[in-house]
């Protein structure tokens, strides 16, 4: 259904749907938005803080990233963010916060912020936005 018309490197061809890193070290949050997404057709790959996303990113470019800002490791989503806008510049990124102003995230680089705690589907409907801005 939704397809990506770039490929990105590091991408495998084969993989048409469009794929989404969910950041988020509180588990039930990142499980539940992960099947969400899952449910709605895209691939999903999860982790736990900003040091393990860097890691995925190593070998797996997303066409979405979705991160909370407070996490344990050595950097925050914002410092994710930063390293992600440095790397990949056209890559959106969505955070999420419940300790965060709007501006400050989207001064930092985000593509949109969305306040925790948010519902399913508004944090879907929003990846979704972002993917289609993605794919046209």
């Amino acid at each position: 259904m939704l397809q990506s018309i770039s490929t990105p490197e590091k991408r495998p061809l084969q993989d048409a749907r469009q794929r989404v890193l969910v950041v988020e070290d509180e588990y039930l949050i990142r499980t539940l938005l992960s099947d969400e997404l899952r449910d709605e057709g895209y691939d999903v790959i999860e982790a736990s803080n900003a040091d393990e996303a860097l890691l995925i990113l190593e070998t797996a470019v997303p066409d979405l990233i979705i991160s909370d800002v407070r996490m344990p490791g050595s950097i925050d989503g914002l410092g994710l963010l930063a390293l992600v806008s440095q790397s990949h510049p056209t890559l959106r990124v969505i955070i999420t916060s419940g300790h965060l102003q709007p501006t400050l995230a989207t001064a930092a680089g985000a593509t949109q912020f969305v306040p925790k705690p948010y519902s399913l589907e508004v944090i879907v409907k929003a990846a979704q936005n972002r993917l289609t801005k993605v794919a046209a």
